[in-house]
């Protein structure tokens, strides 16, 4: 347990590992948002008498469960609305000045939590950084606005709440940080999924200005904007559709007024539907195992504080966060996406989505019988969703900015077992947050075959992430056989963390070149 550690709210103590890390469990970084704290900005943390013991993990935000035998399944956790909690991995007592890296969990914005097996920071600990990650609030109570709360508000917007915990979080790793060994000058903000959005959405808030200084984004949505509601995790709501869409939810729940709104059990907020779940875009979608009601209110809001432009918009003028990057997508991004299953409604969707780029659209995710449709749509998808956003935002980095940044590729396909139901096997190969589980170093979080292989690839990504957030730079010297260079006006080389478990450095191929030109002319038409 060694030497209980004082931060601003009182003594903690941790949990010392064999190998001399330490971690300190359910940190409280901001008051419960309960009560009349319920969607409204958080406030400081409580403070608590005695020793208060961080050796297990705090409730996660209320939020729809997961299946049990689901990779996303965050196993033994609770949920409560009383969620802002953030957890600490570092090394043994004594040491300084290590480099912080600041994990924001995946799932939507709907689910997810610190506690997630895939997120534990002690692999990384050992190799000499201080790891975090963070609970925030989720879904209808991390993003519902309304014109009563903006009115409410002193900056006259609302929703965002989720992204004012992530900040409240970074505010106390600055604060705190400190006496965990941690130095509060060299924070990596890192995430995949919504927690790569969530990288996009800090760099360009004026609130999160001097919390971080680099970033890792695997996966990270939000770069381009959704405008169907087929590609929902990539979207951002104005205001304005925000607060609609949060007047639909109270009227469900027959409030008549946002105190009487405030005293609805959780349970009942989350669960309520609404009518636009059941919109014409529905019927092409195969149903997932989440409701697609948790879906309706759960996007940021380019709300003009928090938020104050779109992503693309900030990056393409120059005004998002200049720090290093390191980005990357998986080659499997779809894994639980929802996908087509006709090709009836497939020709319906293409032409109704892309109108005279259909014909392209089809050339480039191609199907001639049901079959074909359900890989197509959902590689369809994931280029939408994860891929071309992922990517482009690198491109607009090292054309827009000073700050060097480097992409990869992740291709190796875990050994799930054949009998396993923890994800769908046709969904499987290089699955969605593949490459977060190597490069957090987790793969014992399954007992799965694992091979020499995977481990020798898992333990060079932890390497070239731990280089990174120690030093700005992924690693290595100029001339190096595996020497990876940033991306460049003349060079797109890549790095790919590829299926034999080897290093390789590409250029895109053709196929995807010709992806991300589709993609680029169907949201310049649009933008």
């Amino acid at each position: 347990m060694g030497e209980p550690v004082a931060v601003e709210s009182g003594l903690l103590s941790g949990v010392q590992t064999s190998d001399g890390t330490r971690s300190f469990l359910g940190i409280p970084y901001a008051a419960p948002p309960v009560g009349d704290l319920r969607w409204r900005a958080p406030q400081q943390p409580l403070p608590w008498s005695g020793v208060r013991s961080g050796d297990k993990f705090s409730s996660g935000c209320i939020q729809p469960q997961a299946p049990a035998d689901s990779l996303y399944n965050n196993e033994g956790t609770e949920f409560s609305e009383d969620c802002l909690y953030l957890n600490v991995y570092t090394g043994a007592e004594g040491v300084t000045n290590r480099p912080v890296l600041v994990w924001l969990h995946f799932g939507a914005f709907v689910f997810g939590a610190g506690s997630n097996p895939m997120l534990n920071g002690t692999k990384l600990a050992a190799e000499g950084i201080t790891v975090v990650t963070v609970n925030f609030r989720l879904g209808r109570f991390g993003f519902l606005a309304l014109p009563e709360l903006s009115t409410e508000s002193d900056h006259q917007t609302s929703g965002n709440y989720g992204i004012l915990d992530q900040i409240a979080a970074l505010k106390w790793v600055q604060r705190n940080i400190k006496a965990f060994g941690g130095d509060p000058t060299n924070v990596t903000v890192g995430g995949a999924s919504s927690g790569g959005a969530s990288i996009h959405i800090l760099r360009v808030s004026p609130l999160a200005k001097g919390l971080f200084s680099r970033a890792i984004c695997e996966s990270g949505p939000g770069v381009a904007p959704a405008l169907n509601g087929f590609g929902h995790i990539a979207a951002y709501m104005t205001l304005a559709a925000a607060e609609e869409a949060g007047t639909e939810v109270q009227q469900a729940l027959g409030a008549s007024s946002l105190a009487e709104l405030r005293g609805i059990s959780p349970d009942k907020i989350l669960a309520v539907s609404l009518p636009r779940t059941q919109g014409p875009w529905k019927s092409y979608l195969r149903p997932t195992t989440t409701s697609l009601s948790v879906y309706d209110t759960m996007n940021p809001v380019v709300d003009g504080y928090v938020l104050p432009e779109a992503p693309i918009t900030a990056f393409t003028s120059g005004r998002a966060l200049d720090i290093p990057l390191i980005a990357g997508h998986t080659g499997d991004d779809g894994t639980a996406l929802p996908r087509l299953d006709s090709l009836d409604k497939y020709h319906v969707f293409l032409n109704e989505t892309f109108g005279e780029q259909a014909d392209e659209a089809l050339r480039l995710y191609p199907a001639s019988t049901d079959d074909e449709v359900w890989t197509s749509s959902w590689r369809l998808l994931a280029d939408q969703v994860f891929y071309w956003p992922t990517w482009t935002s690198a491109r607009l980095q090292s054309k827009y900015m000073k700050s060097p940044a480097w992409y990869y590729e992740f291709l190796r396909a875990p050994p799930i077992p054949a009998d396993s139901q923890i994800i769908e096997k046709d969904f499987a190969g290089a699955f969605h947050l593949a490459g977060m589980l190597y490069g957090l170093g987790n793969l014992d979080a399954w007992q799965w075959d694992w091979t020499d292989a995977d481990r020798s690839l898992s333990q060079k990504m932890m390497e070239t992430w731990v280089n990174f957030v120690k030093g700005g730079s992924p690693e290595g010297n100029p001339g190096a056989v595996d020497y990876w260079p940033a991306l460049s006006t003349s060079s797109d080389v890549v790095r790919i963390w590829d299926n034999d478990g080897q290093l390789q450095l590409k250029s895109p191929e053709q196929h995807a070149n010709e992806v991300t030109a589709f993609w680029d002319k169907y949201y310049d038409a649009k933008l």
